[in-house]
């Protein structure tokens, strides 16, 4: 994470005193950020553009447990994805300690914790919090090994042919739903209808969504500096139209945080 020595003569409780932060993760999600940003006296303004939905019919999932003997992998790429599996596993009874030899890959620091706080141990996490890097580097004797990788439903397919190119073979399974959030066209102007200084997208789910509510009410961002929390995420905000300033290093909502205050900072 970036180490930043703030000036003296900036308060650092008051760095953001003015300054407008839109955040778009879940809401479930985004209290850390709303904190930060209000703690160091800036204006959080909270618009969460996905919420995540429970699968109704969680048939496949059971069926992946019962062919748990027979996967050498768990990848989780997020918290939410940790917390889903582990949950319809606990609703099915299932026992992890029957498969001593399945191993566990994680992708960022979090949602290592979040296994570990679990009970869990995660076997592999990648120098870079991304899945791309992940599948690129975990166990150089992959291949012809199975991998079971609880995901969303949007969740993107680019790393999951990394790991087949390294002849591994993997079984991806949706544990939830992403639905995006709408919005009335009262509510976005109302919400967005005001000087916003830093636009911060931690998916590219959240940058769609955000599209979706923006793209015909002529709103304009151009003002708006855009952060985001990896490079996925980014690529997605740029397809749009979106510039991007800046890109978390590692890939977290505190190096975002860490970005705004840096432009503070400089100023």
């Amino acid at each position: 994470m970036l180490c930043l020595k703030i000036n003296e003569s900036k308060n650092v409780s008051q760095i953001l005193k003015g300054k407008s932060v839109l955040i778009t993760r879940a809401a479930h999600q985004s209290k850390d950020l709303v904190k930060l940003v209000e703690k160091h006296g800036g204006i959080a303004i909270a618009m969460p553009l996905i919420e995540l939905v429970e699968l109704e019919d969680k048939s496949e999932i059971y069926s992946a447990f019962e062919q748990l003997e027979h996967i050498d992998w768990l990848v989780f790429t997020s918290e939410n994805t940790v917390d889903y599996f582990f949950k319809y596993a606990a609703e099915k009874g299932v026992k992890f300690y029957f498969y001593p030899n399945l191993k566990i890959a994680t992708v960022g620091e979090k949602t290592k914790l979040k296994l570990e706080q679990m009970g869990y141990r995660t076997n592999f996490v990648p120098i870079q919090y991304t899945a791309a890097v992940l599948a690129e580097n975990m166990d150089e004797e992959i291949s012809g090994k199975k991998i079971l990788i609880p995901r969303s439903d949007i969740a993107s397919n680019e790393y999951l042919t990394v790991f087949e190119s390294r002849g591994a073979k993997v079984f991806p399974l949706t544990v939830y739903k992403n639905k995006a959030i709408e919005y009335s066209l009262e509510k976005v102007e109302e919400i967005l209808n005001q000087s916003i200084d830093y636009l911060t997208f931690t998916s590219g789910s959240t940058v769609r969504s955000f599209h979706t509510c923006v793209q015909h009410k002529a709103m304009n961002f151009i003002d708006s500096k855009t952060y985001c929390i990896g490079p996925s995420t980014a690529k997605v905000a740029s397809e749009l139209g979106f510039i991007i300033d800046g890109i978390a290093e590692p890939h977290t909502v505190d190096a975002l945080f860490e970005l705004i205050i840096k432009d503070n900072k400089d100023v």
